[in-house]
Parts: C-alpha cells; sequence; structure tokens
C-alpha cells in the first residue's frame, strides 16, 4: 500500500483541475491544488465507476475462473485455469487499485460531506459503496488493512485487520449510512452526480439493507461461535432492502464511447471462453438464460457481446434477485420447512430470468424452469444445494458465487486439472487470493506466515 498517497493525490488533483476548467473558482470554492476538497458531487460519480470497474474486472475472471464460469485459455486467465495466481501483476493492480481508489476516495467524500454538516446523504452513499468496497477486498484477502489504512502519508504500513474485526466495520457502516439516509439533507443533495439511484435515496437506503444481509450470510460457517444467528439477521435486513429489481444497485456503462465495461476485454479477446461444465448445466436444465451468458456457434461457446460482456454492458452490484436468494437461504436455515423459502427462491429465479431477458423470456418458459428445477421438498440438504445452484446460476459474473461456493461447498466442483503445486497444495479449489508482492515486500505488517490459496478464512472455518 506503499502508493495510496500518490496515486490518489494524482487521481483527485486531475478531478478538481477539470472541475474547475469548467466552473469559475469563485462559484464552487475549491482551491485546486487541494485535492482532500474535491466536491463531493465531483468524488462521487468517479467513486461509483471505479468500483463498478473493479467488480466486473480481473479479480472477477479469477473468482469465474475457480467457480467454472469460465475457462482461462489466454494471457493471463491461462495460468489461473491451473490456479497460478501472480501476486506481482494482477492481484497486485487490484489490491492496490481499490485502496487507492474507490477507498481512500470515498473516505475523502464522507469526510468532506460531514465537516460541511448539511449532506448527510452523501456520507450515507459513501459508507455504503464504502462498506461494498470493503466486503468485496475481505472476500478476497481475507484480513485486510483498514481501520489503520486510508491515510495517506500518516501511515503508509497499516497495521491488517482481523476478518472479523472488518465484518463488523462492515455492519457499522451500513448501520451508519441507514441513520445518514433518515436525516434532512438541507445542503446539496444527490441528483445527476448519482449515476447509479440519480439521487433516490430510498433505494440507496434499501440498498444498505441489502448489503447487510449480504454480508450477515457470509457468516454462516461461523453461526455456532458468533452472539447472533446470521441468517436471522440477514433476514431481519431482506425486510427492509431492495423490494424490486427496478431498485437494483447497478452501474451502467456507455456513458461515453471511450467507456466500455472492462469485463468486455477478456472477452473480445477470448482469454477466457465459458467453461463446459456451466454450459452442460445451463443446456441440461433448459436454462432460458443461457443465450444471455454466452454464445454457442458452429458448436463453440463464446462470451462476447451477450449481456455481461458488451462494451456497455451493466455491472450487477447486488440485486432483488440475489436479495430473494439470500432470503430463501435464510428461511431454509432457521426453519426447513418454511413455505416461504420457496416463495423466495421461485421469485428471486423469476427476477433473474427477467433481468437477464429484458424480459422477453414467456411466463410459460420461466414456469416450466422453476417447476422443473425450483421446487423445495423438505430435505435442508437437497433444499440448500437446490437455492445454491440456482444463486449460482443468477449469479454468473460476480465474485459472490465463490463466497457461496466456499461457505457452503455449492454447487458441487471437481478442482481443475494440473492445480496442485506450491502455491495451492492439493490442487483444490482455491480458497482465497495471495496477498500482492509489494505488501509482502514493504508492509511488515502483512500477515505471517504467507498463505497458501487453500488457507482459510476467519469466516471459511468448518
Amino acid at each position: 500500500m506503499k502508493s495510496i498517497l500518490s496515486k490518489s493525490v494524482f487521481v483527485l488533483l486531475l478531478m478538481a483541475m477539470v472541475f474547475v476548467s469548467s466552473c469559475e473558482l469563485e462559484e464552487v470554492n475549491v482551491n485546486p491544488n487541494d485535492v482532500t476538497n474535491v466536491p463531493v458531487n465531483v468524488l462521487l460519480p468517479y467513486n461509483q465507476e471505479r468500483l463498478a470497474r473493479l467488480m466486473a474486472g480481473t479479480t472477477q475472471v479469477m473468482a469465474g475462473i475457480f467457480v467454472q464460469y469460465y475457462s482461462g485459455v489466454e494471457n493471463h486467465p491461462l495460468p489461473v485455469q491451473t490456479y497460478r495466481v501472480d501476486e506481482a501483476l494482477y492481484t497486485e493492480w487490484n489490491f492496490q487499485d481499490y485502496y487507492t481508489g474507490p477507498m481512500v476516495n470515498l473516505k475523502h467524500m464522507i469526510r468532506i460531506a460531514e465537516e460541511n454538516g448539511s449532506m448527510p446523504h452523501y456520507v450515507g452513499i459513501g459508507k455504503t459503496l464504502l462498506a461494498l468496497s470493503l466486503g468485496n477486498v475481505t472476500s478476497l484477502w481475507g484480513d485486510v488493512p483498514f481501520s489503520k489504512a486510508l491515510n495517506g502519508s500518516e501511515n503508509v504500513y497499516p497495521a491488517y485487520d482481523s476478518q472479523q474485526a472488518i465484518y463488523e466495520n462492515i455492519q457499522l457502516l451500513l448501520d451508519e449510512a441507514i441513520a445518514e439516509f433518515q436525516e434532512i439533507n438541507s445542503g446539496l443533495k444527490p441528483g445527476a452526480d448519482d449515476l447509479m439511484f440519480n439521487g433516490n435515496i430510498t433505494k440507496w437506503k434499501q440498498t444498505a439493507y441489502a448489503l447487510k444481509a449480504r454480508y450477515y450470510m457470509h457468516l454462516t460457517k461461523r453461526t455456532g461461535s458468533l452472539s447472533f444467528n446470521p441468517a436471522q439477521e440477514a433476514l431481519n435486513a431482506v425486510a427492509n432492502a431492495i423490494s424490486m429489481s427496478a431498485n437494483d444497485l447497478v452501474y451502467n456503462y456507455g456513458y461515453s464511447a471511450a467507456e466500455q465495461n472492462p469485463f468486455y476485454s477478456y472477452c473480445r479477446l477470448d482469454y477466457i471462453l465459458p467453461n463446459e461444465n456451466f454450459v452442460t448445466l445451463l443446456t441440461s436444465t433448459g436454462d432460458p438464460r443461457r443465450t444471455y451468458f454466452y454464445k454457442r456457434v458452429y458448436g463453440v461457446s463464446n462470451l462476447s457481446n451477450v449481456y455481461f460482456t458488451s462494451p456497455n454492458s451493466p455491472v450487477h452490484l447486488i440485486t432483488f434477485h440475489e436479495l430473494k436468494l439470500i432470503e430463501a437461504e435464510a428461511r431454509l436455515r432457521l426453519n426447513n420447512v418454511d413455505p416461504l423459502a420457496q416463495t423466495a427462491l421461485q421469485t428471486g429465479v423469476r427476477a433473474s430470468i427477467a433481468k437477464i431477458s429484458g424480459g422477453i423470456v414467456t411466463e410459460a418458459v420461466t414456469n416450466l424452469y422453476i417447476t422443473n428445477n425450483a421446487v423445495l421438498t423438505g430435505n435442508f440438504d437437497a433444499d440448500l444445494q437446490k437455492i445454491m445452484k440456482q444463486k449460482y446460476i443468477a449469479l454468473f459474473s460476480s465474485i459472490e458465487s465463490w463466497t457461496d461456493y466456499r461457505r457452503t461447498g455449492y454447487p458441487v466442483l471437481a478442482p481443475n486439472e494440473g492445480g496442485d503445486h506450491n502455491q495451492n497444495p492439493g490442487g483444490g479449489i482455491p480458497r482465497r487470493l495471495p496477498y500482492p508482492q509489494t505488501e509482502r515486500l514493504y508492509n511488515p505488517n502483512t500477515p505471517t506466515p504467507l498463505p497458501t490459496l487453500q488457507d482459510r478464512f476467519w469466516w471459511d472455518q468448518d
């Protein structure tokens, strides 16, 4: 994290200069040389795009190879196919980009809005997106810097927080965000600068609750050692969370010709192809979403220019269909004969099909698919596997499927061949990403001994 200050200063200075060049200095009341006081309405769209870019980019591709959405066939994804992850290349870039991109700049945005005293909704949005960023980072790397990080030159070698403390901070950030959304915003209000919800605070509040549900469900393996039941807490959050697909937290690419969804690059160049196991799963179940996930031309599957892989494709940060599938699992864990578990499962599947197809798939086709694939039986293990299989399909291109696999064991996957080596002893599907090289070399607080890809996180303990 040695370069946090220099990178964030450079990015923010550029944004400040662009903003001032288009406005009178006395109108915006900002010193272009003071990068920590860039206006919040400039910071917000930057942070949203950077977070979406990271969620659609390399770490998502690596996670997708691990859970067999994709097969790595060229360039960087090729060694990932055999679970060889370069700590000095893409892992390095993504770790640093989270901290020097959205995370440090969200912290700036929150501070500026708090100091102003009349913009609680910017504070709430900032804390919601910071919680999401932190949730992604800990899902990929486990113990990570937070409480002592994001302070620039004050601490360039921050200590690592335990993953348990990170999850406590995530929930605290989301609780604080919800409280901020309930305050009267008498100052500058989010509007066109909010590229996700156009300043709709009701939707932001629902998003914060949805993220609470997601991150509580991450802890299901730890249920016996916690002072609360993660499934019950997730279900409590669901009651106030995203209520329809129109309220999904989505970043839509295509605001300019130069702005393209980063996942498009991997697929356009055929660095990855659809994993044949995933293709077989969708084909064998008659899944109506399969033509929206990949194309098959002359018997060969590819990922180019379908729902998630065109230049203007959206990035799903959290959605109604994910939330309903979280609800289904939570209800099953609390009462394996709760009839509302099946209701939530089927609602989630319907919402996913409608979302991905743009409403083109008919109700009759959807009903047939649900009858064949989304009916629960009252057997906990069989029903959990069924829910997680449907969530796995619905969350195509999300790192959440890797998290779900690690905490539930579903879907059942056989490891790729050639994965047994020093970085991944035993050859199993990886449980984590390696820490980046600069952290290992320059931050004396990096956890030791250095973990392999098979070392498990705090929440991934059986």
